[in-house]
């Protein structure tokens, strides 16, 4: 009896085993099984026919400023295909997009930038307008925005040179702006900013008896009054107030370089008759004597 239930019981251990074996072999196996990867979509390019090529590189061009190319580009093409309608109406596209952002400039008073944008129009509207009939301006407007535009920038480069107190500048800039623009109130009256700035500090430096500068200041003066003679009859002074502080000036510095000769400083005293000839260049008296000191002091070096 005893023997019977030995065996029954190793043979319920054997298939425990056996059962125990094929679970594990089955968990290993749904383990180490790969699962296949979805197929990777492979993404097709868009295919950009030949003829098509030109108008995707203008539109590139266009998209990254570089608004001469793209006009370059559609130039080219309406040249060999000038009734494409397609090619027209891109170049249509481009024209008006470069009008927009210079617009946009303009009002935002980038006035350079506004500047190369109206002037790329213009430079091409013959060519483009007798291909293109239906543009939203004409070339008489960009022309008139281009003057406002010129004028605009002038006038923000003069004020910011007279801040600097850059006057030859300032009036260099001013005589450019009145070819274009003559008889215009706004550099009217910065042409009596200019000077009446320059005689206040002529009569500053006159005040401090530094002469040699309120000369140069009252020197640059007078030359600009003539320079802008017709513009000058609403200012607070005359031409004859120059002329008295510029006599001044050379008077006092003409005393300073007799004082150094008389002491025999030859050197000092020529320096000093120098600084009249900045403001009064045409004074042969000071001439003449600066030559005699240094005949002179040439004699002593030997």
């Amino acid at each position: 009896m005893r023997n019977s239930r030995f065996k029954l019981l190793a043979v319920i251990l054997v298939f425990l085993f056996l059962g125990l074996s094929e679970a594990c072999s089955i968990i290993k196996h749904k383990e180490t099984r790969t699962v296949p990867k979805p197929e990777a979509r492979v993404s097709q390019r868009e295919v950009i026919e030949p003829e098509e090529q030109p108008l995707v590189e203008a539109d590139q061009a266009l998209a990254s400023g570089q608004y001469a190319q793209a006009l370059d580009i559609y130039k080219t093409q309406l040249g060999l295909k000038p009734e494409n309608k397609k090619i027209q109406a891109a170049a249509r596209g481009a024209l008006e997009e470069i009008k927009k952002k210079a617009d946009e400039a303009r009002s935002q008073k980038h006035y350079s930038l506004a500047m190369d944008g109206y002037l790329l129009l213009l430079e091409n509207f013959d060519y483009f307008s007798h291909l293109i009939s239906d543009l939203s301006f004409n070339s008489k407007e960009i022309e008139q925005y281009l003057k406002e535009c010129r004028l605009e920038n002038y006038l923000a480069q003069i004020d910011q040179s007279l801040k600097a107190k850059k006057y030859e500048q300032v009036s260099s800039l001013l005589q450019e702006a009145l070819k274009a623009n003559p008889g215009e109130p706004r550099l009217k009256k910065q042409i009596e900013k200019l000077l009446v700035e320059l005689k206040s500090s002529g009569d500053r430096s006159l005040a401090d008896l530094d002469f040699a500068r309120a000369g140069w200041h009252y020197g640059l003066a007078k030359k600009n009054w003539s320079k802008f003679k017709s513009y000058t009859s609403s200012l607070p002074f005359k031409l004859e107030d120059l002329d008295s502080g510029l006599k001044t000036c050379s008077q006092q510095l003409t005393n300073q370089g007799l004082v150094e000769y008389r002491k025999g400083n030859l050197k000092g005293a020529i320096s000093i008759w120098e600084s009249i000839l900045t403001f009064d260049p045409d004074n042969e008296q000071i001439k003449k004597a600066i030559s005699t000191a240094r005949a002179q002091l040439q004699q002593i070096k030997g």
